[in-house]
């Protein structure tokens, strides 16, 4: 066992073992890289999906094979996914009267043939990465799901949350997440929702988790959300919101969230910039008096905490990304960081 005084120096020990070990195996490292938001081991899983023939829950911070069978578990709210197994004749039926009795449910204000007279979103077949064969039912799902998510108000908590549970399932494909991301309006109308003090704890919470999906480890769809934003008609940008909802957060689960889409907008240098000069270490020490504060998910929020500032503001010290005027006067807040994660929380 490592010797190690702090959570944090733990927290380092243990990346360093997992390596080592990655090293002596030779397996892929993808396969077997872990994900741990606390300090007990059973409580890690694989950062890329592992799956099986039965659904299994997907947590928010990992990533997903291409081709697999999706699905947002309505009685416990919980993404659930498995390989795409052919279903026999019987249960094929029996889903789909499952889902023709779940249509009968009140989901919008808009009814379909309302929806043919709005804007509706461009699906670009001709992505980054080449041509896109567009799944007919994707399609339709993700169009109406947009129009919802634009058009409904604040008020319309449950079919907002169902708009943006199909959302963020179909987000985590590069191509609906860069879709997505090229939607102007519906990226604003999603940062209002993550930043608006009227919105319920769940569509704060929704709304982090679509954004955060979409553009995470996907460059192109973190490069064409930030063109909507810093110009005349919307002055300021993303990272502005985020940094205000984390200032006025009080829910750890909802916190975990927003630290999962600040560090996917961070991927961009200039975003990183913009977090710092907003006195972004202070807000980090006050999502982490606020995580301590809180009854649920306190760990995972010390870890996304920390593990920012491993992957973000670590990299700026040893890399000289960032100029001594961009973080002028963070050096003692960014130790003021790190004594505060090494910090015993709160029981």
């Amino acid at each position: 066992m490592i010797p190690c005084g702090s959570f944090l120096a733990c927290l380092v020990s243990f990346h360093l073992v997992v390596s080592q070990t990655h090293a002596a195996v030779p397996s892929p490292k993808a396969a077997t890289d872990l994900i741990c938001h606390t300090n007990h081991a059973s409580e890690c899983y694989p950062r890329i999906f592992q799956p099986t023939e039965s659904f299994k829950t997907v947590h928010d911070d990992q990533n997903l094979p291409p081709g697999l069978h999706v699905r947002m578990n309505l009685a416990t709210g919980v993404k659930e996914a498995r390989f795409n197994v052919p279903e026999s004749d019987d249960r094929a039926r029996s889903s789909a009267l499952t889902i023709v009795q779940d249509s009968e449910l009140p989901r919008a204000r808009l009814t379909r043939s309302e929806k043919i007279f709005v804007d509706r979103p461009t699906i670009d077949l001709q992505q980054p990465l080449g041509h896109w064969n567009v799944d007919v039912a994707e399609s339709t799902l993700f169009t109406d799901s947009v129009i919802e998510v634009r058009h409904l108000g604040i008020q319309d908590v449950d079919m907002l949350l169902s708009a943006l549970a199909n959302l963020e399932d179909l987000s985590h494909s590069y191509q609906w997440g860069h879709t997505l991301a090229k939607d102007g309006p519906l990226i604003r109308k999603l940062y209002q929702l993550l930043s608006s003090v009227e919105s319920s704890l769940e569509l704060r919470s929704l709304a982090a988790l679509v954004l955060g999906t979409a553009i995470h480890n996907n460059e192109a769809a973190l490069a064409v959300a930030l063109t909507h934003f810093y110009n005349d008609e919307w002055p300021d940008g993303p990272m502005e919101a985020v940094t205000l909802a984390l200032l006025n957060e009080e829910s750890p689960m909802v916190l975990s969230r927003m630290m999962f889409l600040l560090s996917s907008l961070c991927q961009d240098e200039r975003q990183l910039k913009r977090f710092l000069r907003a006195d972004g270490v202070h807000t980090l020490i006050r999502v982490l008096d606020a995580a301590s504060a809180g009854k649920d998910a306190k760990d995972k929020v010390r870890t996304k905490v920390t593990n920012f500032v491993l992957d973000h503001l670590s990299a700026v010290e040893k890399e000289n990304k960032i100029s001594a005027e961009t973080v002028s006067g963070t050096e003692w807040t960014l130790a003021q960081l790190r004594q505060k994660m090494n910090e015993q929380p709160k029981a």
